[in-house]
């Protein structure tokens, strides 16, 4: 599983980078191509901020950080001897796993990621995007406090994102935080999910329309669709950044075909939290994060080693 915006943070995969000879190469190699397309270097600016309290919020950084670091961990998998049936990503991460399917070139997965960024922080409102832990009936329950809001993100039973244009958003979680209802800022500053970007709809298409498609290496599940993606062209590129994502109705769905091994290769383990949240009771399916925001990532990878082949032999 590959996550999106919002997962992000300063030093993600920092100890795998200075450890982990695998994840370190193609680090080092995604630098290469990043680096002249934003004009500075991403691991400086990734593993180079002293001060971890500042959220890392500029698209132009975060989006081709998550598609790398994610990138990276995936083929810390592939050494491990670890390999898919699915991939499956949300939001952001299903552009991720068009790469690791090698669909996409991470070259010219890089080079969408980046001009996305750019077309999205120049072209489209600033906006927020809130975590809200309720059922999302609050939102009908309350139209005229949500009016200005979108729901964009079902995550699990009594936890769901909002996103809007930002005085819309703090005037929702001021009147939550008044009923009791926890919620979280993410680190994003633009609307995605939601009319906001609707003005770089046709510049996004075109872009993909540029871009070779190949054959998926490994078949991707889409947290947008609810099903397994036939064809990447530019009406799913599209949809994956512009329709609500549902991966609790995703997961369920899986869930009918069998039991699997989830490994969440994000950078918080955000995924892989939602998952044991939404997993029935003795379910034989687990959920493993690879890395999360607390550091000791070289021994997270290992206990997710050790854990998965357990349950495989």
């Amino acid at each position: 599983m590959f996550s999106g915006q919002g997962s992000q943070y300063y030093h993600m995969g920092k100890e795998l980078y200075e450890i982990n000879a695998v994840f370190r190469y193609w680090m080092d190699h995604c630098n290469e191509i990043v680096s002249p397309l934003i004009q500075c270097s991403l691991t400086e600016v990734l593993y180079g901020q002293d001060d971890l309290t500042k959220p890392f919020d500029r698209l132009l950084y975060t989006n081709p950080a998550l598609l790398c670091v994610e990138y990276c961990q995936f083929q810390v998998l592939k050494d491990m001897g670890i390999h898919p049936d699915y991939l499956m990503g949300y939001s952001l991460g299903e552009l991720i796993a068009s790469v690791v399917a090698e669909a996409v070139t991470l070259e010219d997965g890089i080079h969408l990621v980046i001009t996305l960024a750019r077309l999205a922080e120049e072209k489209t409102p600033p906006a927020a995007m809130l975590a809200v832990l309720e059922s999302e009936h609050i939102v009908k329950s309350q139209p005229e406090l949500f009016a200005g809001c979108w729901c964009t993100g079902f995550n699990f039973n009594k936890n769901f994102v909002l996103a809007g244009l930002p005085h819309s958003i703090e005037q929702v979680q001021a009147h939550l935080s008044k009923l009791n209802i926890l919620t979280q800022l993410l680190p994003v500053q633009q609307g995605f999910h939601t009319a906001l970007i609707d003005p770089i709809e046709e510049e996004v298409k075109q872009l993909v329309r540029t871009i070779k498609r190949s054959e998926m290496k490994f078949p991707i599940i889409s947290s947008s669709k609810l099903e397994v993606v036939k064809e990447l062209n530019e009406d799913y590129f599209w949809n994956v950044i512009r329709q609500p994502v549902n991966f609790q109705f995703t997961i369920e769905r899986i869930l009918e075909a069998g039991d699997y091994i989830f490994i969440d290769s994000g950078p918080s383990g955000t995924l892989s939290t939602f998952v044991k949240y939404i997993l029935p009771a003795h379910s034989a399916s687990v959920s493993i994060p690879m890395i999360h925001q607390w550091g000791r990532e070289v021994s997270a990878v290992e206990k997710m080693k050790t854990l998965f082949f357990d349950m495989v032999r």
